[in-house]
């Protein structure tokens, strides 16, 4: 090859490797804009929206501080008649009501009452105390807040339910995505297994640490072990989908899947923000989407004895019957197979020494 040809050869190779530069940098733009628009635009501002707030009280004595409340409180509460300081402890506690007022006949020795469940989201019982200060406060009276569903110790800002989620999200995807990019040819028989195996041991080990060396999780032994089952199933529901992705568009799948697991998956959690707090859009994916559903049992069966629990799991049942079904189409099948890519075997004989060639 001439002089000329090597220079145009080197130049054609540092052209394709910038163009492969920039198609890699396209995945950090995309990452940071979506980012941005979803979970930064989630986050940034939280405001209520319909919190389920009681007033204790015959219904005549209480109409006025009713009315005075909803008023004060426009959209963001949703203000109700309680007849009995029981009755209202045990809504708050089974989550009919977020929180309930016990405004005080004798305000200058008595204080009021606000009964809320701090394990139902902090932002929520904050927002309820808040505005049941203000009603005591214009009654002349202190504040006594009740909380009937505490968060453990070990969690005490209320995050812990979210980074579980967060781990399990995280790790099935990216368990998934390496098994595609570094064994394409691994045959459904082995690939499967691993991704079972890997939707168990993720929230096991997440609730050894989390949970034994830090205290975040606590409950019975059927507790966690129910604790852990939801969050496998709920991996493996992350791993099939990402497979199915990887089977029905290929490479591009990363994209779709940052779409589907992170930046609507993450923002619709209602882990941190309730469903009470999130803007109207993601108050919508909350009532149905898979990582919603997950948080949802997983808070139910930690801090409310498993309450309502049975529904949430249905719904990842459903959720994982419908991917099985879709990846057990023949058409997924045969698009599968075609992903496959042979493993190019390796030469393993032994090489003949150059000098015993040229002899």
């Amino acid at each position: 090859m001439t002089d000329d040809g090597r220079a145009d050869t080197a130049v054609q190779e540092e052209r394709e490797q910038t163009r492969l530069a920039l198609s890699a940098m396209l995945i950090p733009i995309f990452f940071v804009t979506l980012f941005a628009l979803c979970i930064i635009g989630t986050y940034h501002k939280p405001h209520p929206h319909g919190i389920e707030m009681g007033v204790v009280g015959p219904a005549a004595q209480t109409a006025p501080l009713r009315a005075g409340l909803a008023k004060a409180a426009g959209s963001a509460f949703g203000i109700s008649q309680v007849t009995t300081v029981a009755q209202a402890r045990r809504d708050v506690r089974d989550r009919d009501l977020r929180a309930a007022y016990i405004p005080t006949a004798r305000p200058k020795t008595q204080p009021a009452t606000v009964i809320v469940a701090g394990a139902g989201g902090r932002i929520v019982a904050t927002a309820a105390e808040r505005l049941a200060r203000s009603a005591a406060v214009a009654q002349g009276a202190q504040l006594d807040v009740r909380d009937v569903r505490r968060l453990p110790p070990g969690d005490q800002i209320g995050i812990g339910v979210f980074l579980f989620v967060i781990v399990c999200t995280i790790c099935g995807y990216l368990a998934v995505t390496l098994l595609f990019t570094v064994a394409p040819g691994l045959r459904p028989g082995r690939r499967y297994p691993m991704i079972v195996a890997v939707a168990v041991l993720v929230p096991t080990i997440a609730y050894l640490i989390g949970g034994l060396g830090f205290g975040t999780y606590t409950g019975s032994f059927g507790t966690i072990l129910a604790f852990i089952g939801i969050g496998a199933l709920y991996v493996l529901v992350i791993g099939l989908i990402t497979r199915l992705l990887q089977v029905l568009i290929g490479p591009p799948a990363l994209f779709v899947s940052l779409a589907i697991f992170v930046f609507l998956n993450i923002p619709s959690l209602g882990a941190t923000y309730t469903a009470d707090v999130l803007p109207g859009f993601w108050r919508f994916l909350n009532s149905f989407w898979i990582g919603a559903e997950t948080t949802n049992a997983e808070r139910s069966l930690l801090y409310f004895g498993g309450q309502d629990v049975g529904t949430d799991l249905l719904r990842l049942l459903a959720w994982t019957a419908m991917i099985v079904a879709l990846l057990a189409l023949p058409v997924s099948r045969k698009l599968e197979r075609q992903r496959e890519r042979p493993v190019v075997t390796r030469d393993v004989r032994p090489r003949t020494p150059r000098l015993a060639r040229q002899a």
